[in-house]
C-alpha cells in the first residue's frame, strides 16, 4: 500500500472513548441487525469481541466519519512467528462515502503498524476484493459448506463425541490445535491471552471433543454455534493421521441424533469434507492477506492453505 491520499481535512488518531463511541454509533446503520440504537453501541462498547482491537478514526472537523479496528494477531507463515494485525469494523457514514477517507485511514494506520515491526495483514472482507487489492492484499481461497443431517447416518462404532468447557480443558485445547495447524505452510497463531479472548468472545458455544473407535484419547474438537435454524462449525480440528471422514461422519451421526436439520460453516473442500457437505465458495467474509514488509515470507501456497482458517478468528 503505498499510495498516498490527499484528504488533508481528514484528521486520523487512536480513538478516546467519546469518539469510539460514536464510530460505534455509525456502525449501527450497517451492523445493527435489528438492535435499537441504543443496545447497538451498548453492545460494541461492553463486547469481549471488540476489545481486543485498537480503534482508529477518521474525523472532519472533529466529527468521526470513518472508523476500523486493528486487531493484533500472529501469523505463523512459512515456519516463522510473524506479528500481525486483522482489520475489522471498516465503516464509513454514507454523507462521507466515496471521498477516500476509509482508504487514508487504512493507510494511516498500516504506517503504524509498520513502525511497530508488523509484518502481515489480514481481512474478512464484505465488499468487492478489488479495492483490498489495489492496497496490496492478495485474495484467497474461502470456502462455505452445509449439510442436512438425515435419518440413517450411523455412528461408527465405537466413537463418541463429548462436551467439554473450553476455560477448564483449554490446555489440550491450545495442545490440540497446533498439531493440527502444523501441517499448514500459513496459520494463526493462539497463545493463552488469544485462547482467553475466544472463550470470552463466545461463551454460549458448544465445545466438543472426538474421540475415534482406535483411541481413548481425543483425536478432534468442534466449536458449535447452536441457533433455531441451524447449527454452525466456528471451529475445528482433527490431529494429523487421524480419520477425517470418520470424523465428519461422527458428526453428522451426531446431529442427527439431536434433531439438527442443519448443519454449516466455513469448510474448506478437503475429499472428506466433500463427501459429506456441499462446499461452495464464499461470497462474502472474504479472507485476504497482505505480506507488508520485504522481509515476510510469502509463498503462492498460503492462499490456498488460509481455506483451512475458521470463523472462530474472523474479526
Amino acid at each position: 500500500m503505498s499510495t498516498q491520499f490527499n484528504v488533508p481535512q481528514l484528521d486520523c488518531h487512536l480513538a478516546d472513548e467519546a469518539e469510539l463511541k460514536a464510530a460505534c454509533g455509525n456502525a449501527h446503520e450497517c451492523w445493527g441487525e435489528g438492535h435499537s440504537f441504543e443496545e447497538y453501541v451498548d453492545w460494541r462498547m461492553q463486547s469481549a469481541q471488540h476489545s481486543r482491537a485498537s480503534w482508529y478514526v477518521g474525523c472532519v472537523d472533529e466529527r468521526v466519519v470513518t472508523a476500523m479496528g486493528a486487531y493484533p494477531i500472529v501469523v505463523r507463515a512459512g515456519g516463522h512467528s510473524c506479528p500481525g494485525y486483522g482489520i475489522g469494523g471498516v465503516h464509513t457514514l454514507p454523507k462521507f462515502r466515496r471521498r477516500g477517507y476509509a482508504a487514508k485511514l487504512l493507510y494511516w494506520v498500516l504506517q503504524k503498524q509498520l513502525n511497530a515491526g508488523t509484518q502481515f495483514g489480514l481481512l474478512y472482507s464484505d465488499i468487492k476484493p478489488k479495492y483490498y487489492t489495489e492496497m496490496g492484499y492478495r485474495l484467497c481461497e474461502s470456502y462455505y459448506a452445509w449439510a442436512f443431517p438425515r435419518c440413517g447416518t450411523e455412528q461408527a462404532k465405537g466413537t463418541w463425541i463429548e462436551s467439554f468447557e473450553p476455560g477448564e480443558s483449554v490446555g489440550a485445547l491450545a495442545k490440540m490445535y497446533e498439531s493440527v495447524q502444523s501441517t499448514r505452510t500459513i496459520w494463526i497463531e493462539r497463545d493463552d491471552v488469544y485462547w482467553g479472548w475466544v472463550c470470552r468472545r463466545y461463551p454460549e458455544h458448544e465445545w466438543c471433543w472426538w474421540v475415534p473407535a482406535d483411541s481413548e484419547d481425543p483425536a478432534g474438537y468442534l466449536q458449535l454455534r447452536r441457533t433455531k435454524t441451524e447449527t454452525r462449525v466456528f471451529d475445528w480440528g482433527v490431529l494429523p493421521g487421524s480419520n477425517e471422514l470418520s470424523f465428519w461422519k461422527s458428526v453428522l451421526a451426531w446431529a442427527t441424533a439431536r434433531g439438527i436439520s442443519r448443519i454449516d460453516g466455513w469448510l474448506p473442500p478437503s475429499k472428506a469434507i466433500s463427501q459429506c457437505f456441499k462446499v461452495t465458495p464464499r461470497i462474502k467474509e472474504l479472507t485476504m492477506i497482505s505480506p507488508l514488509t520485504p522481509e515476510a515470507p510469502w509463498d503462492d501456497s498460503y492462499m490456498q492453505d488460509t481455506a483451512w482458517f475458521t470463523e472462530c478468528d474472523h474479526i
